[in-house]
């Protein structure tokens, strides 16, 4: 399973509530970024640039691996020469009759020279180019994909486009459909347990998060996507939404249980804080009083039994906040989002 992930289609995060929790709930999150970004990154929006500085998003610039992927170009233009079916030239006229995103030719390769041949993009300035929105949102799902796979990125390929998301192809052995339904159970149940506000998170509060509870990430995430796994086996979709309302009102459950039991506020306690009490009047005399050694050992046993007491007490607060879930449990608290409506399929 991986840790990582690489988001598509675009290079700028969006400023919501998924990018959000698409950052709380991997290890490092990459975007494709062409290298002239970096050496201008004027070009990028002031949040991704902070996102980059902060280390949040880590760019990934695909003229350095692209290279590695064997028939990188000829592949893709193969798969378009075999499905494709708009008309040949259509973006030769000036009234194009369906819209187009701009790639940018880092990104491209050899692959430009084909769509500008079969009408499918033209030149805007290099270097970019505006192609057929779904030829452009197909290319970036096979980036993506074949960047995620590489081991120096190694990273499961995301985005909160729907559309695009359908596109993606799955590993082997995965049939479209199991990719698709594990990808919707996975946002279906970040979307409760990882609520978050509406207006976008701080970028402090983000980092200050993950450097704070971030080792819990790792056996969370594997809870998580074993669910999604089982989920996406099933062929019947209201199995399937069952299956997501039982493992979300589980985890619930679980972090309502958790969250009691960190909030016992009990800070740190000493050997030390306690002795002052027995200056007070408050240590347990010995057999004899007057014996001032006899009236020390009793105090120092008080002591102890007091400070093991306490310990004791505030042992399951240390063990909740040990506990995966207790990431959730977190998150909930620090971004107080509002929990969306649980009916969701995927």
């Amino acid at each position: 399973m991986r840790s990582n992930a690489l988001y598509f289609p675009y290079i700028s995060l969006p400023p919501d509530a998924w990018t959000a929790r698409t950052l709380l709930y991997w290890d490092k999150l990459s975007s494709i970024v062409p290298v002239d970004h970096l050496d201008d990154p004027e070009q990028l929006p002031e949040r991704m640039r902070r996102l980059l500085a902060e280390g949040l998003v880590e760019p990934i610039i695909p003229a350095r691996f692209v290279y590695q992927i064997r028939e990188f170009d000829e592949r893709f233009i193969d798969m378009l020469d075999k499905h494709r079916s708009l008309p040949k030239h259509a973006l030769k006229t000036k009234d194009a009759p369906f819209k187009t995103t701009r790639i940018h030719a880092e990104k491209l390769g050899r692959i430009p020279e084909y769509l500008i041949d079969v009408g499918l993009a033209k030149q805007d300035g290099y270097p970019w180019y505006d192609v057929e929105e779904s030829t452009a949102h197909l290319f970036m799902s096979y980036l993506a994909v074949c960047l995620g796979a590489l081991p120096e990125v190694d990273a499961a390929p995301v985005t909160n486009h729907t559309r695009v998301m359908s596109m993606m192809m799955p590993p082997r052995g995965i049939t479209n459909a199991q990719a698709l339904h594990r990808r919707k159970a996975r946002e279906v149940a970040l979307n409760h347990l990882l609520p978050m506000p509406t207006q976008p998170v701080d970028i402090d509060q983000l980092v200050h998060f993950k450097q704070r509870h971030g080792h819990l990430l790792p056996d969370l995430r594997a809870k998580v996507e074993a669910h999604c796994i089982k989920v996406s086996t099933h062929v019947n979709p209201d199995d399937r939404m069952t299956l997501n309302e039982a493992f979300i009102r589980e985890v619930q459950q679980q972090v309502r249980e958790i969250d009691a039991a960190m909030q016992q506020k009990l800070g740190p306690t000493t050997l030390g804080s306690l002795l002052p009490l027995f200056g007070a009047g408050l240590a347990v005399q010995g057999t004899d009083p007057s014996s001032p050694i006899v009236y020390a050992g009793a105090a120092l046993s008080f002591v102890g039994t007091a400070y093991a007491a306490i310990n004791s007490i505030r042992a399951p607060r240390l063990d909740a906040a040990a506990k995966p879930l207790a990431y959730f449990a977190m998150a909930q608290r620090t971004f107080s989002g509002q929990q969306p409506n649980l009916r969701g399929r995927s």
